[in-house]
């Protein structure tokens, strides 16, 4: 691998002679394979690599991945831990560093890395956090340092990761969100179900005016109580025990009017399930569940599609 590795970095994939596909399928393999080692993480490492994978051309005249080439596409914790210590240590760029997450988090979906390895689960979770935290659109360059310092003290230890801790931090640090509401409502519709997306920093005006350009990151869904008996998972943290609102109301008594009829659970990868007491969900049943969600992060400000959504108590 290292005396072909240099002539990979250097060598045009689109120079390569096409003698059936294998040249040109080993350089795009080599490129990637340096990608998941963290010896490339330029924007312009190979658009063609990424695109021979997700495409799913694998399969056409160049035939599926080997077991061997498979395994150099895979991650484990200790090359994310060496990724951090990098960036830790200034020897990474951060938006680089968020490239690389980013690209490998499309490799391991693409060709299902997590079913594959002892540790898929905990590896896609923490790509997934990575590839928020160190993007400016929902983090300062300070908080990122900051939650990958406690994600590697999670990782490199095979902790749990941290994925309700940061994302809560990174909210309240963020102290203004922009939400909206996905998907299309049309009037005569009963709702049961919605999902309700942070939107980027740098497009919140516009998103704004049109909601179905929202970000990728949805950290609140609502559903209705009828709908969640019927879908809940089976897991501890989904139990009744485990509902944030009386917490909440402990801290802030004055919640409770206004929290009235809602449940808020946070799943293991810190996303709050927000179970409103009704059979159809209503502007007021989002406004009241993004008023949860805001009082459960302690955020500053929030607004749905551009509304301030803001309690009785404050003074606008």
């Amino acid at each position: 691998m290292s005396s072909d590795s240099s002539s990979s970095e250097t060598a045009p994939v689109g120079d390569l002679p096409d003698h059936g596909g294998r040249p040109i399928r080993q350089a795009r393999w080599l490129q990637l394979a340096l990608l998941v080692q963290g010896k490339k993480s330029r924007l312009g490492f190979d658009a063609a690599g990424l695109e021979w994978i997700t495409g799913h051309r694998l399969a056409d005249h160049e035939g599926p991945l080997s077991a061997a080439e498979m395994a150099s596409l895979s991650l484990d914790i200790d090359q994310i831990c060496t990724q951090l210590n990098h960036y830790l240590g200034g020897q990474l760029d951060r938006s680089h560093f968020h490239i690389w997450a980013c690209n490998m988090i499309e490799i391991s979906v693409t060709l299902l890395m997590a079913k594959e390895q002892p540790e898929g689960q905990k590896i896609d979770s923490a790509l997934g956090l990575l590839s928020l935290i160190l993007d400016d659109d929902f983090a300062s360059p300070d908080s990122s340092v900051r939650l990958c310092r406690l994600l590697l003290d999670r990782l490199q230890f095979r902790r749990t990761v941290p994925c309700r801790r940061v994302i809560s931090e990174m909210l309240r640090e963020l102290g203004v969100a922009h939400l909206t509401e996905l998907g299309s409502r049309s009037a005569p519709q009963v709702t049961r179900w919605a999902d309700i997306a942070l939107l980027p920093r740098q497009q919140n005006s516009e998103a704004a005016r049109h909601p179905g350009q929202a970000g990728w990151f949805q950290p609140l869904s609502i559903s209705t109580a009828r709908l969640w008996n019927q879908i809940a998972p089976d897991d501890h943290w989904a139990s009744p025990e485990n509902d944030r609102v009386p917490a909440m109301i402990g801290r802030e008594p004055w919640l409770e009017s206004e929290l009235e009829g809602l449940k808020i659970f946070l799943d293991p990868g810190g996303l709050a399930e927000a179970v409103v007491d009704t059979d159809d969900i209503r502007s007021r049943d989002l406004r009241k569940a993004v008023a949860g969600f805001r009082a459960l992060h302690q955020l500053n400000r929030c607004y749905l599609d551009g509304i301030p959504v803001h309690s009785r108590k404050e003074a606008l």
